[in-house]
């Protein structure tokens, strides 16, 4: 068989199957409950994997990586825990035209919850962002830029790095889809210097299931 749909969701190396296999046939037990000897292996894997996604992303503590199902989770967790806490009445959220719906809906939801106002960023005929109106768009009032590092439909690659850039110099946060770029590029988070940036296992031969935000 060959298999073209990996940007979709990723067939799984014997590799991580074996080691599925082996956890739950070995090693399953309650993580961080007990203290037996399973329950401290099965502690040990959790956290020494947090720490392996860490020096993945290049990320600087161990404590900004925090587990989720997937991409959509940790986009919804940003909404309803700095958005909710953030955005008011007038002011702007960000995202641009290629996005994923996961990276939609929940800003829509919060901005006719707050009375805020969702901007998107338009595409040229290339189907790459136009900057230019994207610096427009950003002011005091902008409050979060969330859009994709990767295009799941387009497979632009947008200018990570010039937009969390442009947004900071506004005092806005950036988050990062980075569900197609984490399988396809390396990701840097200090070099990027985002705020969140999330991304699913699926899509990286993982099981599903599993994803990940990483707060700064």
């Amino acid at each position: 068989m060959v298999y073209l749909d990996n940007g979709a969701t990723s067939q799984k190396p014997q590799s991580v199957i074996d080691a599925i296999v082996n956890y739950y046939t070995t090693t399953n037990s309650n993580v961080h409950r007990g203290v037996h000897t399973m329950s401290q292996q099965a502690t040990d894997g959790y956290e020494g994997a947090r720490s392996k996604i860490r020096q993945f992303i290049n990320a600087d503590d161990d404590k900004e990586i925090i587990y989720t199902r997937n991409t959509t989770e940790g986009i919804n967790l940003v909404a309803h825990s700095y958005g909710r806490q953030n955005v008011g009445p007038g002011d702007d959220i960000i995202v641009s035209n290629m996005e994923h719906h996961s990276n939609i809906v929940p800003w829509q939801m919060l901005c006719e919850e707050k009375g805020a106002n969702l901007l998107v960023v338009p595409i040229d005929d290339t189907g790459a962002l136009v900057m230019d109106e994207y610096e427009k768009m950003l002011s005091s009032r902008s409050k979060l830029v969330s859009i994709t590092h990767v295009s799941n439909a387009l497979g632009t690659i947008l200018p990570a790095k010039q937009i969390v850039e442009m947004a900071h110099a506004h005092g806005a946060p950036v988050l990062l889809d980075g569900a197609q770029a984490v399988p396809h590029m390396p990701v840097d988070m200090n070099e990027l210097d985002c705020d969140f940036y999330v991304f699913s296992g699926h899509k990286l031969f993982g099981p599903t299931g599993i994803g990940v935000l990483y707060g700064k």
